[in-house]
């Protein structure tokens, strides 16, 4: 029997030692007795320059990625801004519609609320509370529920009875207890 397949899914992609990152993320995964698996698996070779058309066959190529996948372990670790990245939100719902394990990591586990009033603060941006909300100046809502990420996104990684993780060790650790329990 073939080992499990574990999609990571993260904005490793983006850094400039992502291959290495990946590699070193792939060989945790052994050692748990899993398959790692990353976006840049299928990218050998490929040339992709910018156009629309690229960023479909991307999103299809990712798409087949993530179906032949056991399960996924997502990092939540705020990209760019406040929040994660949203590749890796689509990535958890696309695995979570197919009704497989997601389990997920964050290496800021400050909530999302606090994160979010930082920011505003930061661009001049009070939030206040009206009630029990949390809101912007221009009276939009920010979830507050005491998660490090936003409501939907905390809750597929909570869904399957696991907590977040504070590292990709620690999500590979609960990822392999989801399994064995399938």
């Amino acid at each position: 029997m073939s080992e499990p397949r574990i999609y990571i899914a993260g904005p490793d992609i983006y850094h400039p030692q992502g291959l290495e990152i990946a590699e070193t993320k792939k060989a945790l995964c052994e050692r748990y007795g899993l398959e790692g698996v990353v976006a840049t698996d299928f990218l050998a070779g490929v040339q992709f320059v910018g156009k629309a058309g690229d960023a479909a066959a991307l999103f299809r190529e990712r798409l087949k990625i993530i179906q032949g996948c056991d399960a996924l372990v997502a990092d939540l670790t705020p990209f760019r801004g406040p929040s994660m990245d949203p590749a890796t939100a689509f990535e958890m719902g696309a695995m979570a519609a197919l009704g497989k394990p997601v389990v997920a990591y964050t290496l800021d586990p400050t909530p999302y609320a606090e994160r979010m009033a930082r920011f505003h603060a930061e661009v001049d941006e009070t939030l206040t509370r009206v009630g029990p909300r949390l809101v912007n100046p221009a009276g939009m809502v920010i979830e507050d529920f005491g998660l490090p990420e936003a409501t939907i996104i905390a809750g597929a990684a909570l869904s399957g009875g696991t907590p977040i993780a504070a590292d990709f060790e620690g999500a590979l650790r609960w990822v392999r207890r989801q399994l064995n329990d399938l």
